[in-house]
């Protein structure tokens, strides 16, 4: 918190760790620090899941500069023709690109924010698509680096807990599987994003911004200070034959690629292998690899076959895509070892005795945890560097005080926990990262994107009440959490419209200009405004057909846990 540098920190967390281990020795400490990098790094499974990362930032490289958002944009910047479709598109094309956080934000940022500004979208709201929908999306997959990373942590509580997955019955990726219908707060937040921007009922600071965008063309808040546009980072797009198959066929070689090679992996092509036993028993971080290599060599022939750029271009676009995935590498890296820093030192033990010792029931710990993930992450600004902090100490836990049962609620609760903290803490880098490819200041993104992120941790946190009270079905707790966020949002932004004399529906510009929304709040009639909307257009429906059928295939996905 005093440093506000994500890196300097977790790098101090693993020098301590070391500290203590070595006895008070700073310089034995630092010496047992590069170790314990080393160490991380060279594990097969790390070191599969680094490269991985790299192809997955040049591939994404290739989708922006070989011009297939280009195309995208061009082939739909016609039906786009208001704030609210703008926004729907920024959700969806998140949805698509489900491999990585920073690859979405860069691509999906970029892609949709001169149209946003065209159609008089907020830079705080376009933020704020951006940040909710690109780390719940590539939490569930079911291609992505977050899979990966998010299995080798539960590997991580194994080994902190002390236990096989033949004890447990049960492998790390299959846990991570059963874990998915409890991470309510992601499925939240993602689904608020499509709910606010299909509905247009906002409340907090996003309805003043929101208001002004619409009634003045004002984008950005008067005295604001956007973030620098970093673009140039992942180069300008190609002008030369832009194709749409450049933005879809990578991302679909990356999906087959990925999802075949796992089930092959796990002996899914051997007889009385059945697909969810191959996908428990499969090499995740491999499976990943061999769909990242295909998704980077998609995009790179594709670059070369429609002739976008030449041979050299190409060449430099992949060590670029490499360059974007940098931080997150760092990151990752630190994370691994500040783990790594907690089973030295005993942290595990300690936390499962305090635990253990204060009489806590253990159905409330799931609530317990992902109230300390909040926490972690909000203070830290890292989801990663919290889930590393906490998986080796909340597995053990949950074993000792209720037994495997509780574990992919624990698991699902503290990866939830961690992306809130992550979209809440003003120095986490994917908030700044949505901040800068959305134009946005970041601190009117991070006061904006708050009330919506707290609405969803608050009907997570009901449900997680009537967990430790007796519910234990997914089935009936997921729903349930989605018809509060629902009846939340409609109170909370009838109460905020009203309160300011703003209309509960946002209008949109066009309907402001003809006088068909007043634009005086004095005058205004809050609920009998045209807001010029059409709930059929093109935009909507595929909007909601195609998240639908991402979901689905994220509840699909998890039914191969078991």
């Amino acid at each position: 918190m005093t440093t506000r540098q994500v890196l300097v920190s977790l790098f101090a967390g693993v020098w301590v760790g070391a500290l203590l281990v070595a006895e008070w020795n700073p310089i034995a400490a630092t010496a047992l620090t590069m170790d314990w990098i080393v160490a991380v790094v060279r594990e097969p499974f790390d070191a599969k899941f680094i490269v991985l990362i790299l192809f997955m930032g040049a591939g994404a490289a290739f989708i922006y500069r070989s011009g297939g958002i280009l195309a995208l944009e061009r082939a739909i910047g016609d039906r786009v023709t208001t704030a609210r479709d703008s926004q729907l598109l920024t959700w969806v094309i998140g949805v698509f690109i489900f491999f990585d956080s920073y690859t979405s934000t860069v691509v999906t940022g970029n892609a949709t924010r001169e149209l946003a500004q065209e159609n008089r979208s907020s830079r705080e709201m376009h933020a704020y698509v951006l940040d909710s929908t690109t780390s719940p999306v590539t939490t569930f997959g079911p291609v992505s680096n977050w899979v990966g990373f998010q299995v080798s942590m539960v590997i991580v509580g194994f080994e902190a807990a002390d236990v096989t997955a033949a004890e447990l019955d049960v492998t790390a990726f299959g846990l991570f599987l059963q874990s998915i219908p409890w991470n309510i707060y992601c499925f939240m937040a993602f689904f608020m994003v499509g709910f606010i921007a299909l509905t247009q009922r906002f409340y907090g600071p996003m309805i003043d911004a929101e208001w002004r965008a619409r009634s003045t063309g004002r984008t950005i808040r008067e005295d604001a200070t956007p973030l620098s546009d970093v673009s140039t980072d992942v180069g300008e797009p190609s002008e030369l034959n832009p194709k749409l198959a450049n933005f879809f066929v990578p991302i679909a070689v990356l999906l087959v690629v990925g999802l075949v090679s796992m089930w092959y992996l796990g002996g899914g092509h051997q007889p009385g292998v059945d697909v969810a036993t191959a996908f428990e028993e499969t090499d995740v971080a491999l499976g990943l690899l061999y769909g990242a290599f295909a998704f980077m060599v998609t995009g790179f022939a594709g670059s070369l076959a429609y002739r976008t750029m030449d041979l050299d271009e190409a060449s430099d676009t992949i060590i670029d895509g490499f360059n974007t995935m940098m931080i997150a590498v760092a990151i990752i890296v630190l994370a691994w070892a500040i783990g790594l820093a907690a089973e030295e030192v005993g942290t595990a033990e300690f936390i499962v005795d305090v635990m253990v010792g204060s009489g806590v029931p253990g159905s409330f710990l799931p609530l317990i945890v992902f109230l300390a993930a909040m926490f972690v992450a909000f203070t830290t600004g890292t989801s990663w560097g919290t889930m590393s902090i906490l998986t080796p100490l909340a597995i053990p836990l949950g074993l000792e005080l209720v037994g495997p049962s509780v574990l992919p609620v624990v698991i699902g609760m503290l990866f939830g926990g961690a992306i809130w903290g992550d979209h809440s803490s003003p120095i986490s880098d994917t908030t700044v990262m949505s901040s800068i490819f959305a134009g946005s200041d970041h601190i009117d993104h991070v006061n904006t994107q708050v009330p919506f992120a707290a609405t969803a941790a608050g009907a997570t946190v009901v449900v997680l009440v009537l967990y430790g009270l007796g519910l234990r079905s997914p089935l009936v707790a997921l729903p349930l959490a989605f018809a509060l966020t629902i009846v939340a949002v409609l109170v909370l932004n009838k109460l905020d419209a009203r309160r300011k004399g703003l209309p509960e529906v946002m209008p949109t510009a066009a309907a402001i200009e003809s006088g068909a929304a007043d634009a005086d709040p004095l005058e205004r009639d809050v609920a009998g405004a045209d807001d010029g909307y059409d709930y059929l257009s093109p935009i909507p429906v595929i909007a909601v057909t195609i998240t639908a059928a991402y979901v689905t295939l994220v509840f699909a996905f998890a039914t191969l846990g078991g």
